[in-house]
């Protein structure tokens, strides 16, 4: 099943919207307008609007798959929110342009910079638009952090939109990440980056039925796998109580969602910088930035309320990072609070 499908599964109404970026991309956007136990009536009433954004190779997937209570998606909707669930360029929902096919290398030429500067921006106004709200609740995790402290901290116009930032495994930095991403990250960039010179931005880790026949292959038909549950732990850290381990095939069958190699190769550059820095393009920085290094973002200068959530069992956004980086630089009036949670990994945020 896909998410609209998913959503429609467990009783809730779901309304896919599309946003057309500056550059050409059809974002779907998955909107839950009310609660289960509401009727269409009350969705007339206005509503606070909360929005959801994934991480890396994720999707509105991630807040939808679990069981009602256990899904924050459901929770929100219930709670009495208008939740929008967003969906960036180049993964499962989002692979239609207004010029190129997802099968043209032109069409995978972007990484999070773009989804920070246009993507978000393009969701939100329209997430706002058809609510008929002046501002909404930002919930992102991993990437989806950090697209916001990007674009949060370059355009303060963008940010009078966002009432609060709940950044759940907020990532900024990732010089500190353990496990197998920290492997690739030092040694394939160097390998990925030639590969982009000379043949151009293709798909990373594409959402289709090789991926999950392998999905299949190795984690069964939903009992608990070792192997499976192994590949999960070593990409965000160890075992949590907070996952349903019962669900893991359900995961498997929505992740990998989809992305650019471009994107991959940004995030890899920064495992061996240790800043959060725009793509670095080497000898052509001058000619995308007017300056020979790829530019910091400067998240000292975020001004939305901001609440951070993270765990030492997180091997992606680590302490290390986010108290060293996020919360060093954040400024006190921004901070409101920094919550360091039990055992937590990545992938037990949603």
């Amino acid at each position: 099943m896909d998410v609209p499908q998913i959503i429609d599964y467990y009783g809730y109404i779901c309304e896919t919207v599309y946003a057309e970026t500056e550059d050409g991309y059809y974002l779907a956007l998955h909107r839950i307008p009310f609660g289960k136990n509401d009727t269409e009536k009350d969705a007339t009433k206005p509503r606070p609007v909360v929005f959801l954004q994934h991480g890396l190779l994720g999707s509105s997937a991630d807040w939808t798959t679990n069981i009602p209570s256990q899904s924050a998606a459901y929770v929100f909707a219930d709670a009495g929110f208008d939740v929008w669930i967003g969906n960036v360029r180049g993964n499962v929902y989002s692979l239609r342009h207004r010029k190129y096919s997802h099968f043209q290398p032109a069409f995978w030429n972007f990484s999070f910079d773009d989804m920070a500067t246009i993507d978000i921006p393009t969701m939100i106004r329209k997430a706002l638009s058809v609510s008929r709200q002046k501002s909404l609740y930002y919930v992102g995790h991993s990437q989806g952090t950090a697209v916001m402290f990007a674009q949060g901290s370059e355009d303060q116009e963008f940010a009078r939109n966002i009432s609060a930032f709940f950044a759940l495994a907020p990532v900024s930095t990732v010089k500190h990440i353990r496990g197998l991403m920290s492997y690739i990250g030092s040694h394939f960039i160097s390998h990925m980056g030639k590969l982009i010179e000379l043949f151009g931005a293709y798909e990373f880790m594409p959402s289709n039925i090789f991926s999950k026949f392998f999905a299949f292959l190795i984690c069964g038909t939903g009992f608990s796998n070792p192997l499976c549950d192994n590949i999960l732990f070593q990409i965000g850290g160890p075992n949590s109580k907070d996952i349903n381990m019962t669900r893991v095939m359900i995961y498997m069958d929505h992740t990998p969602a989809g992305t650019s190699t471009k994107n991959i190769v940004h995030w890899a550059q920064m495992t061996q910088s240790g800043k959060f820095c725009k793509y670095d393009y080497g000898s052509q920085n001058m000619k995308f930035y007017g300056q020979k290094t790829a530019p910091e973002y400067d998240i000292s200068q975020l001004k939305i309320p901001t609440y951070l959530y993270y765990s030492v069992d997180d091997w992606l956004a680590d302490p290390l990072d986010v108290e060293g980086y996020i919360m060093a630089k954040l400024p006190n009036s921004t901070l409101k609070e920094a919550n360091h949670l039990g055992i937590y990994n990545h992938m037990a945020y949603h």
